[in-house]
C-alpha cells in the first residue's frame, strides 16, 4: 500500500515538473574583445589602469548577457584583429558578440566664459581683470570613449547587426587649480603646478590634434585630479557597455514554445507560450512557429494578445499552406521565435 502511494506521488511530482520546457532555449554567445587603443598616448595614471578598464567592460558585457537570462557566454580568441577577423572555437556557438573599444583618451573641451558689465576678465599684463575683455575661453579636462559591437552569425559567416557607441563626460575639477596658456603667458602660472602637470598636458597635445587647437586658444587650463581622471573613466566605460543591453536584447533571437493549445476565439487558434514579458516580450509582438526537430517545418506565425512575467497568450495570424490544405495547425511544443523586436528602451 505504502509502495503503491509512493509511486503515485512519483508520478504526480514528474508529470509536473519540466525545467527545461518551462524556460526559453539558452543560445551560446561567444564573446570577443578587441582593444584598439594606443595606450601609450595616455597620461601615466590612466595607462596604469587601462587593463582594469578593459576588465570591467568585460564583466559589464557578461553581465547583460546573464540578465537576459537565455544566453550563455564563451569567451573566443580572434587572432585577426582586421574589419574580416577568423574566430577560434566559433561552430560550437550560435552567435559572437565582438566588442571593439576604439577610443578612451583624456582630452580638453573649451567653454566660454561671458562677463558683464561690472565685471572684469583676466589680463595678462598684471595677472588681473581686465575692463576690455567681455568673455573668457577656458579648458576644461574630458574623457572620451568609444565602443563598437559586432553581432555575428558564425555558421553563415555574416554580421546581422552593429553599432556605435560613442560618449565624452567632464571630470571634476577644482575652479582654483589650472594653468594659464603657456604660450600666450609664459612664467604666469605657478611653477610647482608647471612641473606637477604641464608635462601630461603636452603630451596629450602632440598625441591629439583637437587638444592642440582647443588649449591654444584658451586662456586657461583646468587640472584634475588622477583619482579624478579614473573614476570618471570607469563610469564612462561601465555605462557605455551597459547601454548596449536593449539593442543587444533586440537584435538576438528570442526563442520558447507553445505550452498548451488553447480553445478558439472569435475563430482564431489561441495558445499559451512559455515566455513572457520578463524574456523581452511586448503585446502585439509576431512570432515565427516552427515545428520542432527533426522536422524543422515553418508552421506559421502568431501574435501576443494577453501577457505576464513569465507566459504569454498569442493567436495564430497566418498558417503555412501547405499545412492548411493538410488540416494541421498549431502544436503543444513547437517552437516560437522572435529573431528581431523593437528594443525595449524604445517603447
Amino acid at each position: 500500500m505504502r509502495s503503491t502511494l509512493f509511486l503515485g506521488l512519483l508520478t504526480v511530482v514528474l508529470g509536473c515538473f519540466h525545467p527545461v520546457r518551462a524556460q526559453p532555449r539558452i543560445y551560446t554567445i561567444g564573446l570577443v574583445f578587441t582593444d584598439r587603443v594606443d595606450a601609450g598616448a595616455l597620461p601615466a595614471h590612466l595607462r596604469r589602469q587601462h587593463p582594469v578598464f578593459i576588465r570591467d567592460i568585460n564583466r559589464e558585457t557578461r553581465k547583460i548577457f546573464a540578465a537576459l537570462g537565455r544566453f550563455r557566454t564563451l569567451r573566443l580568441q580572434s587572432p585577426s584583429q582586421g574589419d574580416d577577423p577568423v574566430y577560434q572555437g566559433a561552430k560550437s556557438i550560435d552567435f559572437i558578440a565582438h566588442i571593439f573599444l576604439n577610443k578612451a583618451y583624456k582630452t580638453y573641451h573649451n567653454r566660454i566664459l561671458y562677463y558683464y558689465p561690472g565685471e572684469r576678465a583676466f589680463s595678462q599684463l598684471d595677472g588681473g581683470p581686465s575692463d576690455e575683455s567681455s568673455y573668457e575661453v577656458i579648458s576644461l579636462p574630458a574623457i572620451v570613449g568609444q565602443l563598437e559591437v559586432k553581432l555575428v552569425d558564425p555558421h553563415k559567416n555574416k554580421i546581422f547587426w552593429s553599432a556605435l557607441r560613442d560618449s565624452s563626460a567632464i571630470i571634476p575639477y577644482d575652479e582654483k587649480l589650472f594653468l594659464y596658456n603657456t604660450w600666450k603667458y609664459p612664467g604666469l602660472s605657478h611653477p610647482g603646478l608647471v612641473r606637477a602637470f604641464l608635462a601630461d598636458i603636452l603630451r596629450l597635445q602632440v598625441a591629439n590634434p583637437r587638444v592642440e587647437r582647443a588649449l591654444n586658444v584658451s586662456e586657461r587650463w583646468f587640472i584634475s585630479k588622477p583619482s579624478s581622471d579614473i573614476e570618471v573613466s570607469k563610469g564612462l566605460f561601465r555605462g557605455l557597455a551597459a547601454d548596449l543591453a536593449s539593442d543587444l536584447d533586440a537584435n538576438l533571437p528570442l526563442e520558447g514554445h507553445i505550452a498548451a493549445i488553447l480553445p478558439e476565439q472569435k475563430g482564431k487558434a489561441h495558445v499559451r507560450l512559455n515566455i513572457g514579458a520578463r524574456h523581452g516580450l511586448t503585446p502585439r509582438m509576431r512570432l515565427d512557429v516552427w515545428r520542432p526537430q527533426p522536422s524543422q517545418q515553418k508552421v506559421g506565425q502568431v501574435e501576443v494578445v494577453e501577457l505576464d512575467s513569465t507566459t504569454a497568450i498569442a493567436r495564430l495570424r497566418k498558417i503555412e499552406k501547405k499545412l492548411k490544405k493538410r488540416g494541421e495547425g498549431l502544436q503543444k511544443q513547437d517552437r516560437v521565435i522572435s529573431h528581431k523586436r523593437p528594443s525595449r528602451k524604445s517603447l
